[in-house]
């Protein structure tokens, strides 16, 4: 584009952007940076209620993990930190649930699972390693407020 230079009497060749292309790249910025963040973070709700992250340590006829959770939608976030292969498995109330091939040393994975109020059995699949005392309950039921009341209940 040609213009007429203020400083000057000739014209000069510059480079202006329409004020449109500078807002359509604003907005594309913004769905970018957008994009990135929920990629970057993971959805971390379903629907209205938040899913519930358990962090499982497994080393050798060990499980590390909390013995409580809310009921819902859970992932269990597995790092086999041991020397040796291990799995882990979530069994009780009809599910049956876990990985398809053993985590490696030093291996983490997640295990997705829907788990109602009740109690189930964890444990390593892995050889005699459930024996050998890698394994332990977990119940999950709802949790108390501050108020001395049910989370759901509405009162």
């Amino acid at each position: 584009m040609y213009r007429k230079s203020d400083t000057r009497d000739h014209w000069s060749h510059t480079s202006m952007l329409p004020q449109r292309s500078i807002g359509r790249l604003g907005v594309l910025l913004v769905i970018l940076m957008s994009v990135l963040l929920y990629a970057v973070s993971g959805p971390v709700a379903a629907g209205e209620r938040l899913i519930a992250v358990v962090e499982v340590k497994l080393t050798e006829f060990i499980i590390e993990m909390p013995t409580t959770a809310p009921p819902g939608q859970m992932t269990f976030s597995v790092t086999n930190a041991g020397t040796m292969e291990h799995n882990f498995e979530v069994e009780g109330k009809g599910i049956e649930k876990k990985f398809d091939t053993n985590l490696k040393p030093g291996e983490t994975r997640n295990l997705q699972v829907d788990l109602p109020v009740g109690t189930y059995t964890v444990y390593c699949t892995v050889d005699d390693h459930k024996e050998r005392g890698m394994q332990l309950e977990l119940k999950v039921a709802q949790q108390r407020t501050e108020y001395g009341d049910f989370e759901g209940d509405g009162d």
